[in-house]
Formats: structure tokens, sequence, C-alpha cells
């Protein structure tokens, strides 16, 4: 049975629905992206939910310690996937009849990579890093930052495998259940050990992330039946996947980087405190950049599998993320003094105004993230790549100088126009290249 019989089987309702409508290929794009954004969704508010929960239970300096190593974490993520998550999506429809050799070659360059940067970050720490130094100097902290690492790389990876499969319900099973574990043992911890440390949250993080990665393989291993696990490096995938994968690399790094450096950035040179607020807001933030980010990944996709109509997939992506960001950044601004006072009285006069403010850069990022999922998807990366360089670096300093001056609202502001800067830019090549023939 091949991937696209298997995933019509699994979605019947699909089938039904597109008989009523008679627009089969939209509402399966509709379904796509909106499983991937429900599943981004439900992380982050499965995350709200969780640190929370940690704010009530944990002091202040220790969720701040412990955000900053999750974010170190996730830098980590980044630096490990190489681009061969992207690459993986690329390659997919060559490899569709027999994907085994392809996902075991990635996975375990992936996971590799992933355990080399947690050692090198682990190394880099102790000269570098003043608070978040802490991640090194215990055994128990080191294996639990190893962990995280390593699968949190292995369940960013699984997400690309359900994108280019087509089958995005699978990140929300996962982040569900990830979301779900680490509330459970964030709560269950202090009760269970007498722990109210950092490194106890660390551990909740490692656990549910090893869950979901269990969960993760028993996904792929129903969804793609010709599937098998070997402990293989085949050299010629391997090349394939690093000629498409540093490009792709380059860009997600310069794409993302900076959104995990900034809670580094906000530890060290303001306060494990102050990075608890930001942090929070941050996070919530995120809630409502999933939105385009997730659609852009699947523009991406469809790009990949349909060139020759990138057009259409390209209309049908940003008005799916203008609808879909609207509604989010709205309730985001009416909701964020409420959700930021369930956390603590504190939270809520550090972070409602930058909050309020984060939330509206969700507008220029649709462009910019519809802007890279076709670039990726043409492979034309060189000048998205220079973009997201310069919009990452004058980003982080311009939110980092204006945070030392004016607090949390001054970095929100900065970045906010930083961000309005690239979704400009954006928009101007977008309506470039949709002007342009194929070649």
């Amino acid at each position: 049975m091949t991937e696209n019989a298997q995933s019509q089987a699994r979605q019947p309702w699909l089938d039904r629905l597109n008989s009523l409508t008679g627009n089969k290929m939209d509402i399966r794009k509709i379904w796509n992206s909106l499983a991937l954004i429900l599943g981004r969704f439900s992380s982050s508010g499965l995350g709200f939910l969780t640190w929370l929960i940690t704010a009530r239970l944990y002091a202040t300096a220790d969720v701040g310690i412990a955000s900053g190593v999750i974010s170190a974490m996730m830098l980590c993520v980044q630096l490990a996937l190489l681009g061969l998550n992207s690459a993986f999506v690329a390659l997919y429809p060559k490899y569709r009849q027999q994907p085994s050799t392809l996902l075991n070659t990635t996975l375990n360059l992936v996971s590799l990579a992933a355990l080399l940067v947690a050692f090198l970050f682990l190394l880099l720490s102790t000269t570098i890093f003043h608070e978040i130094s802490i991640v090194s100097k215990s055994f128990t902290y080191i294996l639990f930052f190893l962990g995280m690492t390593l699968f949190g790389t292995v369940n960013t990876f699984m997400d690309h495998v359900s994108i280019a499969i087509r089958r995005s319900d699978q990140v929300l099973v996962r982040n569900v259940s990830f979301g779900v574990i680490t509330i459970v043992f964030v709560a269950a911890l202090p009760l269970l050990v007498k722990s109210v440390t950092s490194e106890s949250i660390v551990f909740a993080w490692m656990l549910a992330g090893f869950s979901a990665c269990v969960i993760g393989a028993i996904q792929i291993f129903r969804s793609i039946r010709e599937y098998r696990y070997r402990l293989e490096l085949d050299t010629n995938i391997g090349k394939g996947l690093v000629s498409i994968s540093l490009k792709n690399y380059l860009l997600t790094l310069a794409e993302r980087a900076p959104n995990w450096t900034m809670p580094i950035i906000v530890t060290e040179m303001l306060s494990p405190t102050d990075n608890a607020h930001w942090y929070m807001l941050w996070m919530m933030a995120w809630v409502v950049y999933i939105i385009p980010i997730s659609v852009g990944q699947n523009l991406f996709a469809d790009v990949s599998h349909q060139p020759g109509s990138y057009r259409q997939a390209l209309t049908h992506s940003i008005k799916t993320s203008l609808l879909l960001g609207t509604v989010g950044a709205a309730a985001m601004i009416l909701l964020a003094h409420f959700l930021l006072s369930l956390l603590g009285t504190g939270y809520a006069i550090a972070g409602t105004l930058p909050l309020r403010i984060l939330s509206l850069a969700v507008y220029p990022g649709i462009f910019i993230q519809a802007y890279y999922g076709i670039c990726r998807g043409k492979n034309i990366l060189t000048e998205a790549i220079l973009t997201g360089t310069v919009a990452g670096f004058t980003g982080v300093m311009a939110a980092s100088l204006a945070g030392l001056r004016f607090g949390l609202v001054g970095m929100a502001i900065a970045w906010l126009i930083t961000q309005c800067l690239v979704g400009l830019w954006a928009l101007m090549r977008l309506w470039i290249l949709s002007r342009q023939k194929d070649d």
C-alpha cells in the first residue's frame, strides 16, 4: 500500500468532505495546515499550563535558570538538525516507494549530531556563561541536558517526517502527549523527591521528550508500512541530503537561532528573574507565531511535491495565515493580562504590554514564512539565507540593546520593528517571484 493510499484510508472523512465541496486539493491542504497548527497550539497551550504550574511550585530564579537551559537545548536542536529535516522533506517524493534507507540515514545523522552539539555546548558553557554554566557542573544535569537535546532533535525530525507524508495530525498527537507528560512530572517531582530546583524542571522535560519519541516511532511504523529501522548511513543518500541540507540548514539557523538565543541573553545580561518574565511572554507570543510557521512548512512541502503550482499554494498559504493569525493575535492581545496573571502578579505587571506588542509581529511573520517556504521549495535559498542572517542579527542586537535601556517593553518594540522591516522585504520578493515564469 502506498503512502497516499494509507493516508486516504486513515482519513475517510476527508474524502466525504471533498465530495461535498468538490475541491479535493484545497480541503487536504487546509486539514494539513490546520492539523499542524493545532499540534503547535496544543504544545504551546500545554506548555503555558506547564509553566503556570512551574511558576507556582518553583522559585522565580529557578524558573529563569531552567527556561534558559531549555532555550539552550532548543538552540542545540536547531544546530544539530543540520538542515537535514528540510532536506528529507525535499527528497522524500523521490524515495516514497522505498523510504527506509533515506529515513534511517537522516535519523542516524541528526542523532549523532545532537549528541555532539550537546557535548560542545556543555564544554563551552563553563567559559562563556555565568548563570547557565550550572548545566555543566553536575553529572545528573549533564545527562539530562544530553537526553533533552537528543530527544528534542529526534522529535523535531519526526515532525518533518509527518509533514513529508502529509500526516500533520501525528504532530498533534505527539505534542499533546509531550505537554501532558511534562505537566505530570513537573507537578509530581516536588512531591516524590522533595525537589523544587531547576534540575527537576529539566528532568521533566527530558522524560517528556523521550515519551514523544516513542510515540513518534510507533506512528512512523504504522504510517509507512515499508519502513524498517537499521543502524545505517548510506553514503550516496548522505551526499544528496548534505547537498540539499546545507543551504536549508543555514536558512533554518538564521531564522530560528535568534528565537532561542534571546532568553539566554536576557538571563546573562539582565537577570534570571527578568528571563522568567521574558520567557513566559515570549512563549505565549510563539503561540501566535506558530500559525505562519506551520502554514509556511506545509507550503514548502506543497511546492516540493508540485513545483509548477506554487502560485496557487502561495495564495492559499497567505490567506490561511492572515485569517488564523488575526484570530490568534486578537485573542492574545485581549487575554494577555489574564494569562500572565495566572502565573503571578509579577509576571502580569512585567509582561502584559510586551506580550501585546509581540503579538503584532505575526503579520510580518506571515510574509516572511511564506517567502521562506517558496525559497525552500524552489531551492532559491541564497538570498533567503542573507535575509534571515541580517534579520536575526539585527533583531537580537536591537532587542538586547533596547532591553538594557528600556527593559522588556523596549525589547518587544525593537523586535516588532525589525520584523516589520523584514516582512516588507519578504512581501516585495514574493510579489516579484510570483510574476516570474517557471524555468
